[in-house]
């Protein structure tokens, strides 16, 4: 614990392991990831618990970027088909209710990305597109994170959905006065 406290120290911890975590992503991937949402006529995500929040956060961004995109499990969400991505977040890769979309998703022809802390599961081997956000400590030691199970998955999870967001921001410039017009007014 540091002088500073408790909260200060494990704020600290925290900030180190997403950074660890999120230094490690694959560029390419995360370049191909983005390429594939411009090419998709719509993008659907999919998560289950906090892995769900941090999807539903995403298909939020990617409304505001001007992509058709929908939340699976939603009332609204239509079915999927050719041309369609679906992003698939899940820290186990093994999710029965995340592999069951995928594999419905797969079967109406539909491209898989897979964002997972297990690149040797179920869901990962059907992805066309794999996203590995491998779990790592503050000294960079991989499977060495503090926190709770799966908590450092889902958080970084979240801040790689919106660097993705950011990056494609930059690369599409994007004007964020056109983003901050489709952003809801029914609040």
């Amino acid at each position: 614990m540091g002088v500073d406290g408790p909260y200060a120290s494990a704020r600290r911890v925290v900030v180190r392991e997403l950074d660890a975590m999120l230094s490690h992503v694959d560029g390419q991937a995360s370049a191909d990831l983005t390429t594939a949402l411009r090419n998709s006529r719509r993008i659907f995500v999919a998560g289950a618990g906090r892995s769900k929040l941090s999807a539903e956060g995403f298909a939020m961004r990617l409304m505001h970027l001007g992509l058709c995109a929908h939340v699976v499990g939603d009332v609204t969400t239509p079915s999927i088909g050719p041309d369609d991505l679906l992003v698939v977040c899940s820290g186990s890769g093994e999710t029965p209710t995340t592999v069951m979309t995928a594999k419905t998703a797969a079967d109406a022809g539909a491209r898989i990305a897979v964002v997972t802390a297990n690149a040797d599961s179920r869901l990962a081997r059907r992805a066309d597109l794999l996203i590995h956000l491998a779990e790592y400590g503050q000294d960079h030691e991989l499977g060495r994170s503090v926190q709770f199970v799966g908590t450092l998955f889902e958080q970084g999870a979240l801040l790689f959905f919106d660097s993705l967001v950011l990056a494609y921001e930059r690369l599409h410039e994007v004007d964020p006065r056109e983003m901050l017009a489709l952003h809801t007014n029914l609040e």
